[in-house]
């Protein structure tokens, strides 16, 4: 009797749990396993702010911005796209940024995109938001791969920063293809490694990256921390090093 009432309150916590996915897939649950293992969640696009385009015409850039600067000390940030052949987006370890953040990525098809923000008590918190999109973006082979002079070009990037108040934004942008390896013939090479720090070499985050972001990949992050200069280290599957400083 015990175990049918136990099994009677499993599914119906399960019930419950389902029913608050304000977006729901059959994705989403293996997913976030596979990222947060049994971890305490909520869904919360209460503090979780996502804007994306009403639909996407370009499936190989779509812009996406998240702001879930609400949810305060918060640790850690992750996106990913629940019918993306590879789910995930970014992960960001935030020392000393907010959580917020604005990319371009490439949809499959229409998707879920989903962020998740780890907050000081250990809770992540999940925001939803739906890409409308006739998709094919992660099954094209970038267009930077065929640029003649891509060796001469490949890392060039710079960082602009601009101050609002007591928050200091950072926007930067980096020429790299960006290769899934989905398409037959073509290897995965992509930037999957970022860290930002200031000149006085105080890591504001370190962050992985993933190939369904765009290619020449375009970032925007902000944080509080000022400097004279803030640089950031990108790598990529390949080995290579790039350098960025806001510094001129």
């Amino acid at each position: 009797m015990l175990r049918v009432l136990l099994l009677i309150i499993f599914l119906f916590a399960s019930i419950n749990l389902y029913a608050k996915n304000p977006i729901s897939s059959p994705n989403f649950d293996d997913i976030r396993k596979e990222i947060i293992a049994d971890e305490k969640y909520v869904f919360d696009d209460k503090n979780i702010l996502i804007k994306v385009p009403k639909f996407a015409d370009n499936p190989l850039q779509v812009p996406i911005f998240v702001d879930a600067k609400k949810i305060k000390n918060a640790k850690r940030l992750i996106l990913f796209a629940d019918f993306n052949p590879i789910t995930k987006i970014i992960d960001m370890d935030l020392e000393k940024l907010l959580p917020i953040v604005s990319l371009n990525i490439k949809v499959a098809q229409e998707t879920p995109i989903r962020a998740l923000v780890l907050d000081k008590n250990g809770l992540w918190h999940i925001g939803s938001e739906n890409i409308k999109s006739f998709g094919g973006g992660c099954s094209v082979g970038s267009l930077s791969s065929l640029n003649e002079e891509l060796k001469k070009l490949l890392g060039k990037g710079k960082i602009s920063v601009y101050k609002n108040n007591t928050t200091f934004k950072i926007k930067s942008s980096i020429f790299h293809p960006m290769e899934t390896g989905l398409v037959f013939g073509n290897e995965e090479f992509y930037i999957n490694k970022i860290r930002i720090k200031t000149d006085k070499n105080i890591v504001l985050s370190t962050i992985k990256t993933y190939s369904s972001i765009s290619e020449n990949p375009r970032f925007t992050f902000e944080t509080k921390e000022e400097t004279k200069n803030f640089i950031l280290e990108l790598h990529d599957t390949s080995g290579n090093e790039f350098l960025l400083s806001s510094k001129k």
